[in-house]
């Protein structure tokens, strides 16, 4: 199957929606709620709304800029110079989050699961059906997606569900937070959270039709701040009866809660699956646009082949002793500042100067 393959507006929308899901997975909104206390609720309506005025200064911003990405915006800013810095930027951008993603998940899979196992053996597994996904082609990892989406946003919300009868007001106050600093000042950094956004850069050559962009962008970005929101809350519930120190994962202890009749009590497992689905098609996308930035980079003919070099080069990265403590740190403080930096500062401001060289030129033109 070809790389070629033009998403339609629904494929989008999932694809997207299963970069927020791992995200839930991956601890992001304990991260949240570490950094400004019972204020995450206020916190996560003002970042919100800040990043629904990114997404639609993104829309406008792409109008002159049909079936382009990022990549391509950078080398009509900058010329080749910033089209390889941009390259290199990104290919190593999505090396990193990948493997924060795997080890993370995998250090959970184990500690649950396979605790005597080695843990290069569970990352073994992931690389095996990247290789694959990608080998067969795009077409199939977003299918993929599309069909694993609802079973995942249906685990999640019952997980959330899972907390109803200890749902009180009092857990959320005070609803400020710590102070208004805390909430409205340093509470500009979740805005990280937000990381779908990194996507839509890339998003425009992958849709069927572009004009959808718009709508895509719109519906998706809500309806994964919808999901952080009630994941943040569902977690905010349990908070008094967590650790202080970070838990393995929020959204694994909130499944452990659900019991539905006599007959379906612990569904954490089937729920882990679903979620390793997830993490599965979400490093698939990430190798699939590595592929993507580096056949851009070197212009070869067919990228599917780049996917030997680019896995090897993953595992390779996976192949360095894991220290929890250090992951910890790259996830909640490099890959915070990192995101802030490169996508909602440094991306933004290339396409805004393209747009503004493109405005130029053409009147230029015009005179």
């Amino acid at each position: 199957m070809s790389n070629n393959y033009k998403m339609k507006k629904y494929e989008a929308i999932c694809l997207i929606l299963i970069i927020m899901v791992n995200k839930l997975i991956l601890n992001v909104p304990y991260y949240i709620i570490d950094l400004v206390g019972t204020g995450a609720l206020i916190n996560l309506i003002y970042i919100g709304v800040i990043g629904l005025i990114f997404v639609l200064c993104l829309n406008y911003l792409f109008q002159r800029f049909p079936n382009s990405d990022i990549i391509d915006i950078s080398e009509f800013l900058g010329g080749k110079v910033l089209k390889v810095i941009m390259c290199i930027i990104f290919v190593a951008f999505f090396f990193l989050v990948s493997y924060i993603t795997l080890t993370d998940f995998a250090n959970m899979i184990k500690s649950i699961y396979f605790d005597e196992s080695p843990l290069i053996f569970i990352m073994l597994f992931f690389m095996v059906g990247i290789v694959v996904s990608n080998l067969v082609g795009f077409k199939s990892i977003v299918r993929t997606i599309c069909l694993v989406v609802p079973f995942t946003l249906i685990s999640i919300i019952l997980a959330l569900f899972a907390v109803y009868d200890e749902f009180a007001l009092d857990k959320f106050s005070p609803f400020f937070g710590y102070n208004a600093q805390t909430t409205f000042i340093n509470g500009l950094l979740n805005i990280f959270s937000l990381y779908i956004v990194t996507y839509y850069y890339f998003l425009m050559p992958l849709l069927k039709d572009s004009f959808t962009f718009k709508k895509v962008t719109t519906i998706s970005y809500i309806m994964s701040w919808v999901l952080l929101f009630l994941t943040v809350i569902s977690i905010l519930t349990i908070f008094s009866i967590t650790n202080d120190t970070e838990p393995l994962n929020s959204l694994y202890l909130l499944s452990r809660r659900i019991e539905l009749g006599n007959f379906l009590k612990s569904l954490d497992a089937l729920f882990i699956l679903l979620w390793l689905i997830s993490i599965f098609c979400y490093l698939s996308v990430s190798t699939f646009l590595i592929n993507r930035v580096l056949k851009k980079l070197t212009n070869v003919s067919n990228e599917k082949m780049l996917t030997f070099s680019t896995t090897s080069i993953f595992f390779g990265l996976c192949l360095v002793p894991f220290n929890i403590a250090i992951s910890r740190f790259m996830e909640n403080v490099v890959y915070r500042y990192l995101i802030i930096g490169l996508i909602f500062i440094g991306c933004f401001m290339i396409l805004l100067l393209a747009n503004l060289k493109f405005k130029f030129k053409k009147g230029t033109y015009e005179k």
